[in-house]
């Protein structure tokens, strides 16, 4: 294996320390310098041709890559950032401009960077170009507003790149409000915009339950009480025609079905929540995310209690059956996230088992038509005589 190809396989950066370990001395690695075969980022570090460019841009400054820079690069759900996020030690020094090493970087923020100093309880190792997952999102939490926090990491564990149990194990090294930010994730959760929706109707205190699965139509980004539902339109998921027909065809059987449905799109979740918010407690208010109480009402709440109860069931069987396989597929099923999508909110705990409804009484029997109210009997003439027939033309 050649120098490029083992600089490649450390993500296409890496330290002559890593490449003295691998085999290659430093005049080999002078010498590919040299030939153009590796470029020198900064003292004793190298790159390939394709490495990635904000992890070349972090090293250049002195430090590795994180937070949401990194995050973005392993396609994580992200707010717009036009800056580097680097990660650098407490007492690092010399730093330079991302762009060029012989630039001291003199002011940060006006030279495009964030600097994050690495935190005293986690030590990642220091030959890291871009920082792991979990590292980047624990300086994500301590960097960005509270609901993108809680976005970030619901992203990270809905495409399987970390999981809850470990983001509570390294946040237990750093302090209580990481801590308190992992327990309010869900990584059920299939994008930022439907978090940071779920999370402003939680602090109004306003019963929903997310990823809902309705028969006919699927998951649902947010189901408010029985039949309001939320569909938020990310940028990158709702622009084609394709989607754009496909989100029109659910909305179409939701509301034959007697749902109603409120779908926003990525600036009315982001900038115009305070709308939406008052538009969502009217309609609460008047009772019109729950069923009517009546007959009609009465049955299509019992028909979906018995299907979410189905739902339920088959996902918790998928979980089983994928547990027994092995622990990746298990969580590539997603089943779990499911499970948890189909309980209630507030505090994730798992909803009362549902009651069967008493029996509706039945009918009444018509009275015949001979004793009817409304019409006198068959042969009387009476009530007809009162009302003489006008004939004064």
């Amino acid at each position: 294996m050649n120098i490029e190809d083992v600089v490649g396989s450390f993500g296409g950066i890496t330290n002559l320390g890593r490449l003295r370990a691998s085999g290659f001395t430093a005049k080999q690695t002078e010498r590919a310098v040299d030939n153009g075969r590796l470029t020198r980022i900064r003292r004793g570090w190298v790159a390939t041709a394709n490495a990635p460019p904000s992890a070349v841009r972090a090293v250049r400054v002195g430090g590795s890559l994180t937070c949401v820079s990194a995050l973005r690069e392993l396609g994580v759900w992200c707010v717009a950032d036009d800056l580097l996020h680097v990660r650098v030690n407490r007492h690092a020094n010399h730093l330079a401009s991302p762009d060029n090493r012989s630039v001291a970087l003199t002011n940060a923020a006006v030279q495009g960077v964030k600097l994050h100093g690495t935190h005293s309880a986690h030590h990642p190792r220091p030959h890291w170009h871009t920082d792991p997952v979990d590292v980047a999102l624990m300086h994500a939490i301590s960097c960005q507003p509270r609901d993108y926090a809680v976005s970030l990491c619901d992203s990270a564990m809905n495409l399987g790149l970390t999981s809850k149990q470990n983001l509570e194990q390294v946040a237990g090294f750093i302090d209580k409000r990481h801590c308190a930010i992992i327990r309010l994730t869900d990584a059920s959760a299939q994008s930022g915009l439907e978090t940071i929706a779920r999370l402003r109707l939680r602090a109004r205190r306003i019963p929903y339950r997310p990823q809902a699965q309705i028969k006919g139509v699927g998951h649902v980004d947010l189901l408010i009480g029985e039949r309001l539902v939320v569909e938020l339109d990310g940028k990158e998921w709702h622009s084609s025609p394709e989607a754009f027909a496909e989100d029109r065809r659910r909305d179409l059987i939701l509301h034959e079905r007697g749902y109603f449905v409120i779908r926003l799109t990525y600036a009315q979740a982001m900038f115009g929540w305070g709308r939406v918010e008052a538009l969502v407690l009217d309609l609460v208010a008047h009772g019109k995310h729950n069923w009517p109480r009546s007959r009609v009402g009465e049955a299509r709440r019992v028909a979906e209690a018995a299907f979410t109860v189905e739902a339920a069931a088959a996902a918790a069987s998928g979980a089983a059956s994928a547990a027994a396989s092995g622990p990746a597929s298990a969580f590539a099923g997603g089943a779990a996230g499911s499970a948890r999508g189909l309980s209630a909110d507030f505090g994730g705990a798992e909803p009362p088992p549902l009651s069967p409804l008493p029996p509706l009484p039945p009918l009444p029997p018509l009275p015949p038509l001979s004793s009817s109210p409304l019409l006198p009997p068959r042969g009387d003439s009476s009530e007809l005589t009162r009302y003489p027939r006008n004939t004064s033309g």
